[in-house]
């Protein structure tokens, strides 16, 4: 029951009970009055020597005080609880993560990958004295580098590498093919050259391009790599008929 019925109830029955004590005090006040009325008895036991000149007053009604109406108390229910309309819960923000610099470990990570600017010939190695890198209408070789962590220099392993070559001409410069040209005892070994880009009408684009693959050697055998072009057609610089020019320094390589 809302607060609204309640008093409702309680209005209306305070309403019957002031009208239930104003019926009584009305009907004690004619119980008093037909009391002092006189009977036809007390009339005729009065004396009858009242001299005719006195008039008898007749009696007056005895007037009664005012009822006093005395509300009593009534056994008022107590109050219902208000219901309180509960809020949901406010999801709060959780805290933002700040990003928190970790200090450096005494033990240092390993590189994944290796710098691969500049090769740099194994310790003790001298420096191969074989052909040079130059200007191929505009294409030069900014870098050429051994992948050294995942190469197997066995017959038929992976030799991965990765080079990078520049474009100073400013435009497009077309050539048949771009690879990595196996040398053994002074000579090109044209048969085991791994070609990388060619034989689509290939144009290197001014920002040049970097490119990592992997090439195998079947025979055992100190061996030097290097970068190479050809511009003279792609069949006929795979069968030896074109001239490579070389882009980057020689590596050397022992298949063992």
């Amino acid at each position: 029951m809302n607060n609204s019925t309640l008093r409702n109830v309680l209005i209306g029955a305070m309403g019957v009970l002031i009208l239930l004590l104003v019926v009584a005090a009305v009907l004690l006040l004619q119980d008093n009055q037909t009391a002092v009325e006189p009977t036809a008895d007390t009339v005729a036991e009065q004396p009858t020597d009242v001299p005719a000149t006195e008039t008898a007053v007749p009696a007056s009604p005895t007037v009664l005080p005012p009822a006093v109406v005395e509300i009593l108390p009534t056994n008022t229910l107590p109050p219902s609880p208000t219901a309180t309309a509960t809020l949901p819960p406010t999801e709060t923000p959780l805290p933002v993560s700040t990003a928190t610099n970790v200090p450096p470990t005494n033990v240092p990570l390993p590189t994944a990958v290796p710098v691969t600017n500049t090769p740099v010939p194994p310790t003790n190695t001298p420096t191969p004295s074989g052909p040079q890198p130059a200007n191929a209408r505009g294409l030069v070789g900014e870098s050429f580098a051994l992948q050294s962590w995942r190469t197997s220099l066995t017959p038929g392993g992976q030799i991965w590498y990765e080079w990078r070559v520049g474009n100073t001409s400013g435009a497009g410069v077309p050539y048949s093919t771009i690879g990595v040209m196996p040398r053994r005892n002074g000579q090109d070994v044209v048969a085991w050259y791994q070609n990388n880009w060619g034989g689509n009408n290939d144009v290197m684009p001014p920002e040049g391009l970097s490119w990592p693959s992997w090439m195998s050697l079947p025979e055992t055998g100190d061996y030097t790599l290097r970068l190479v072009v050809c511009f003279d057609g792609y069949q006929n610089c795979l069968n030896g008929g074109g001239t490579f020019y070389t882009l980057s320094q020689e590596i050397p390589v022992s298949i063992r």
